[in-house]
């Protein structure tokens, strides 16, 4: 019986630099799944949705007979489980087009995803549990549920209680890696002139009173200010909010605090820090236009160090 991780109308891209990649590659290796860059039939199907699905679909190029084709496969499955998120309902999405003639065919690719059923990375079995931002995969340890929501900051969870995170700890996480903080960096500390410090010891209180095991990551390096970010990484109309020195600034602080308080943390290589802005950028950073990490270097992949055994070296 065939099982593999499959896209909906974007099939995974390949490339390995891409976030979306990350993310695929990412629950591939906790299901021990190979993933489908092609969207064709098997018998079990993980659907992924896109690292960043937003609710609706964007068919650049209209709908094509290769997506239908796509879809007819999905249609053929015996099981469809979701991952991360409830089912959408792509057939009444697709029935409002234009482009789509046969709405039938519609109502029969949503009677086919009603069936569906949904996996969220916390359900796994691991004791150990990442949870955070859309930066969560970079941090995440080997063998680990990776559970990320895009948006999440930390100044949200501090208000909030941290009610994101206690949704997914569950009685056999053991130990948890917390990634926080990169948006607020940012976006927001200099925009509100944020204390910093009470900030790192609001999410120490919080991981103390979980009685975990607990991680925490430092904010990435920052880039160079001429790289041009898509807009759904802006906030107010920037991509940033303060100089890169003030930033750089808020990220010595930010790391500084948590070693006072005798915080356990999870950080990039050092010398990442000391990198010359652009080039840091240009080759860690993914592609051109994102703030994420490229997965060929996240924590899984040991910063993009490579290990080589003896008997591997001599060939």
């Amino acid at each position: 019986m065939s099982k593999a991780i499959v896209g909906t109308f974007n099939k995974i891209p390949k490339l390995k630099s891409s976030h979306s990649y990350g993310w695929a590659r990412t629950w591939s290796e906790n299901l021990d799944i190979p993933i489908d860059h092609t969207n064709t039939y098997h018998h079990v199907v993980y659907l992924l949705h896109g690292a960043n699905f937003g609710g609706s679909i964007n068919l650049f190029g209209g709908f094509t007979q290769e997506l239908k084709d796509s879809v007819d496969s999905l249609m053929k499955a015996d099981k469809i489980i979701s991952l991360d998120i409830d089912m959408p309902d792509y057939g009444a999405m697709l029935k409002k087009r234009k482009d789509v003639e046969d709405k039938d065919w519609c109502d029969a690719l949503s009677a086919k995803l009603l069936t569906a059923t949904k996996l969220v990375s916390s359900d796994l079995e691991f004791t150990h549990l990442a949870i955070g931002d859309s930066h969560t995969a970079s941090y995440a340890p080997k063998d680990c549920s990776v559970v990320k929501r895009d948006g999440t900051t930390l100044r949200g969870q501090i208000n909030s209680g941290f009610d994101y995170i206690l949704e997914h700890i569950k009685p056999h996480h053991k130990s948890l890696t917390i990634s926080l903080g990169n948006i607020d960096v940012r976006h927001h500390i200099v925009r509100h002139d944020t204390n910093v410090e009470e900030m790192v010891e609001s999410l120490k209180a919080f991981g103390d009173s979980t009685g975990l095991d607990v991680e925490y990551s430092v904010p990435w390096p920052i880039e160079y200010e001429g790289r041009k970010l898509p807009k759904t990484g802006f906030y107010k109309g920037t991509s940033f909010y303060g100089s890169r020195e003030q930033r750089q600034e808020v990220v010595g602080r930010y790391a500084a605090h948590m070693e006072r308080l005798g915080m356990r943390t999870v950080s990039a290589p050092q010398e990442w820090y000391l990198m010359d802005c652009e080039e840091y950028a240009k080759t860690r950073m993914e592609g051109r236009q994102s703030v994420h990490l490229n997965p060929e270097y996240y924590r899984r992949e040991n910063w993009g160090h490579i290990d080589t055994t003896l008997e591997e070296f001599f060939g």
